[in-house]
């Protein structure tokens, strides 16, 4: 018998290959066949998306904008121990990988780290991105509130122990619109979207980020002045819920989600506005109850957080969950190999 005239069609449920810079440097920084040849191979194993990261840790890029440096090297374990390996081709690392996955039909996502602006490698190999080149910077860098003091992490240069991305302040207006910017650039290319990762405090969670700039926004924001900073806050060093909370704990993680949902806000405008079509997301750890030692309220507005979580939220933080902004959202859900 004949089918229908207008059958129901199922959209297929897209699946993701996640494209690491770092991890593939050494394959795709100078080889366009190894592009090509893996995108056939993502197709014929069922894939329909690929997620190309474009700003890996260092905060340089691998995509065409005036705003930063493009990425020269990347440090990797290889067969001569952990080294450098050195981009010397100048071709549009991501525009091949579009080239490349639409001549088998993927859709494209472009994934930046949002917040950093600098890896510092360790055994003594060396320091990339713009806080290391550029002195006049330091002051975008995030400022830890550490057990002997508020410390630039820009002065935490120990390769043994305080390797790893150098974080950008959220709360800066300048490097907010440094990264608007690169956004902005990189929504001009052909995408079907664009995802924020590492659009977050820094490392050191609750101990970040206590700059005098955060400081004056967070006086702005309750219309008081903070008289004994960070005491009043928290304590130097404290890095979980202290037992005896201090007068503005609650409401300066509030602050702090704020500041990440009102960046939220402003990307998805500067993405939108150069092209409306382009699905906008995040990358975020799915460990909602504790996120919020990285300053993100990944949740609904709808989602009472202080309902479920008194001992951190307060009432308004719902307010600044920001899922209501997103086109997509994509959950690091992480267990162990016998879980």
């Amino acid at each position: 018998t004949e089918g229908p005239e207008n059958p129901d069609v199922t959209e297929i449920k897209p699946r993701y290959v996640w494209i690491d810079a770092a991890a593939n440097f050494p394959d795709y920084a100078n080889n366009k066949e190894n592009i090509s040849t893996d995108m056939v191979k993502v197709k014929n194993a069922g894939f329909t998306d690929i997620i190309v990261d474009v700003r890996p840790t260092t905060g340089d890029v691998l995509f065409n904008t005036t705003a930063v440096d493009q990425v020269k090297r990347m440090d990797v374990w290889g067969s001569s121990g952990y080294v450098y390996y050195e981009r010397t081709e100048t071709w549009d690392y991501l525009q091949a990988f579009i080239d490349a996955a639409r001549s088998q039909g993927l859709k494209v996502h472009a994934s930046v780290n949002t917040f950093v602006g600098g890896y510092l490698c360790p055994y003594n190999l060396g320091s990339d991105g713009i806080l290391f080149r550029d002195d006049s910077k330091k002051e975008w860098a995030s400022v830890a509130n550490l057990a002997d003091g508020l410390t630039n992490t820009m002065d935490l240069l120990n390769d043994e122990t305080d390797y790893g991305a150098k974080f950008l302040n959220p709360a800066n207006d300048d490097v907010q619109n440094f990264v608007l910017q690169l956004l902005g650039d990189l929504a001009k290319y052909d995408l079907d979207g664009i995802i924020l990762d590492r659009c977050r405090y820094d490392d050191y969670g609750l101990e970040s980020d206590f700059s005098a700039v955060s400081k004056q926004k967070f006086e702005e924001y309750i219309g008081e002045t903070v008289a004994h900073f960070p005491e009043d806050i928290m304590a130097p060093g404290t890095d979980e819920i202290p037992s005896d909370q201090p007068a503005y704990f609650k409401k300066w993680l509030e602050f702090r989600v704020k500041v990440i949902h009102d960046f939220i806000v402003k990307a998805r405008e500067k993405v939108k506005s150069v092209n409306s079509e382009i699905n906008f997301g995040v990358y975020v750890g799915a460990w909602y109850s504790s996120y919020y030692t990285s300053g993100v309220n990944w949740a609904s507005p709808k989602y009472d957080t202080s309902a479920y979580y008194p001992k951190w939220a307060t009432a308004d933080y719902k307010n600044y969950g920001y899922a209501d902004h997103l086109d997509y959202i994509f959950l690091g859900a992480y267990a162990s190999v016998d879980k």
